[in-house]
């Protein structure tokens, strides 16, 4: 892995240029759906400029409650975000989320470095609690708390019953799967959970592919039927399902968090296999995952498919139907990484439709190019205030489990 360094900030006035040439698409791309509207009278939530800019934002923070922290965990916030401990640095940039992990892998500076989130259950649901209360006392709304909750080789919370790996899973029948999933997500709910970047919606195409057993197997309409059945469990506990690697990371054998991997699929064969679990779960699924992959066949610049307007705004959100919540792979990954600063790329999210931006690796570049945007464009201001209607939907609908739980029987 090369070394991966914190960028500068991207002067305002350079953001506010580049995001205009972003949203500025050639006739053949597509971007936001309504990003020549007029902003809208009333911001969601009464949430100011800065409050609004923050719902974007899904961090990982250093310490084992919400002001604990070793030193070296106050460090790592301190160089990071500017404050010292994990309730305020939610305070201080107004987060919409936070993501659970035992150690940023993809962070070299800090690459031995727990993160402390999760040590026991009693120290993981004091420190969501505390999360909760700091988030709900800056802005008045929860935030997201996830995690990558597979199955097999893919948990992150030691102490959750450990699983076997979607591919094990695909024997059961679509109601005892949802049964498991429920099962699964009242256990992440208990401890403070309350979204995991789950399922993986992949299709395998390939025996070398980085995916492998992640993925519920290489047949799209069985994997389609798992998938529906697996968002319907977490959902219904109160846990926001996310299908993940939008378009598709089934065919690929290169690992996108080392370098850009490129679908080679015709559209044709795209759709007759990679999107259909995807459209399957568009209805259901709260959050989809927009991967780092390249799909030349719809957007044949090259670029991920998290900051393609053709592959988000268009091929996810109008051809699809998909009205959910997107969230970009994280952002510490070398594809992003290599595509610009932190600034820029958030930048270029925004303008290709995405709504949660997973792990900026420099929040306060990211906040303040955001804001400038929002107070000098009109559709960057549309943009967001839609990205964050829909996050705060997202919100909602996990509030309340207990209807989801009758409503799948489990």
């Amino acid at each position: 892995m090369p070394l991966l360094t914190r960028r500068a900030l991207v002067p305002a006035a350079a953001a506010a240029a580049l995001l205009a040439a972003c949203t500025s698409a050639p006739a053949t791309s597509t971007a936001p759906a309504s990003s020549h509207a007029a902003p809208a009278a009333a911001p969601p939530g009464g949430l100011d400029d800065a409050h609004l800019v923050g719902q974007l934002l899904v961090a990982l923070v250093y310490g084992s409650g919400p002001t604990t922290v070793t030193p070296a965990q106050r460090a790592a916030n301190l160089a990071l975000y500017r404050e010292p401990t994990p309730a305020a640095v939610v305070r201080r940039w107004h987060l919409g989320g936070v993501i659970l992990l035992q150690r940023n892998a993809l962070d070299a500076a800090r690459l031995g470095l727990a993160t402390g989130n999760l040590r026991s259950a009693a120290q993981l649901r004091r420190l969501t609690a505390g999360l909760q209360a700091a988030a709900r006392a800056d802005s008045g709304q929860p935030l997201l708390i996830g995690t990558d909750q597979e199955g097999g080789r893919v948990q992150r919370i030691p102490f959750v019953a450990r699983r076997p790996s979607q591919l094990s899973l695909a024997h059961l029948s679509p109601g005892t799967l949802t049964c498991s999933y429920a099962r699964l997500g009242r256990e992440l709910r208990a401890l403070g959970v309350n979204q995991d970047y789950a399922p993986d919606a992949d299709v395998v195409r390939s025996t070398r592919g980085v995916i492998g057993d992640r993925s519920f197997g290489p047949g799209a309409a069985l994997d389609a039927r798992d998938v529906v059945a697996a968002t319907k469990g977490l959902q219904s506990a109160g846990v926001l399902a996310t299908l993940k690697h939008w378009p598709g990371h089934g065919a690929t054998e290169v690992d996108s968090h080392v370098a850009l991997p490129t679908l080679r699929q015709t559209v044709a064969q795209w759709t007759a296999v990679d999107r259909v679990p995807f459209a399957a779960a568009a209805r259901t699924a709260g959050a989809v995952m927009v991967g780092h992959l390249a799909f030349p066949a719809l957007d044949p610049s090259g670029r991920p498919a998290s900051l393609s307007p053709q592959l988000v705004a268009g091929a996810l959100r109008r051809d699809l139907g998909f009205r959910g919540v997107t969230v970009t792979d994280s952002l510490w990954m070398e594809p992003v990484r290599a595509a610009g600063t932190s600034a820029q790329v958030a930048l270029r999210a925004v303008a290709a439709g995405e709504d949660l931006l997973l792990e900026p690796p420099d929040v306060p570049a990211v906040s303040a190019a955001l804001l400038h945007a929002v107070r000098t464009d009109p559709r960057v201001r549309t943009a967001v205030q839609q990205a964050v209607r829909r996050i705060l939907a997202a919100k909602r609908l996990v509030a309340s489990p207990a209807e989801g739980a009758r409503a799948v029987g489990c």
